[in-house]
């Protein structure tokens, strides 16, 4: 149930600036230590992605990190909940980390899905705090 607009490069390269605008977001929050939890961002508009700086701090040794794109609703896939795509699997993090990623091609993401770091906490004790911004570029045509 894309939202209309037509303009999916197949490259940073074909990037035009009459048709994007840099829209950078993030989310943050404290997260339940010995858990896995999710960090979502529902996305307002068409976007491309084209990377991710995550920040974790008060993490352990053997806690991991996935980014996910997912239908909540089910309006794209039929099914609510359904993981549309998967851009890192099992990304083991230090106690303390700041990461940046850059995706090799600009993956778009349509308004309604929900960008979703799934982190999973190995702490018994320490809530982690992860934060994660965006490279977010609005499709405007």
């Amino acid at each position: 149930m894309p939202s209309g607009t037509t303009f999916n490069p197949s490259n940073i390269g074909q990037f035009e600036k009459s048709k994007l605008n840099f829209n950078a977001l993030g989310v943050s929050g404290t997260l339940t230590a010995h858990t896995t939890s999710n960090l979502d961002l529902l996305m307002s508009d068409d976007c491309l992605i084209t990377g991710a700086w995550l920040v974790v701090n008060g993490g352990n040794y053997g806690d991991y990190a996935c980014l996910q794109v997912v239908d909540v609703s089910g309006a794209f896939s039929g099914t609510p909940n359904t993981v549309l795509n998967q851009f890192m699997t099992n990304w083991y993090l230090p106690p303390s980390t700041d990461t940046q990623f850059d995706l090799v091609y600009p993956a778009k993401i349509y308004a309604g899905l929900t960008i979703r770091v799934v982190y999973t906490s190995t702490g018994l004790i320490t809530p982690p705090f992860v934060a994660v911004n965006y490279k977010l570029h609005k499709v405007l045509v």
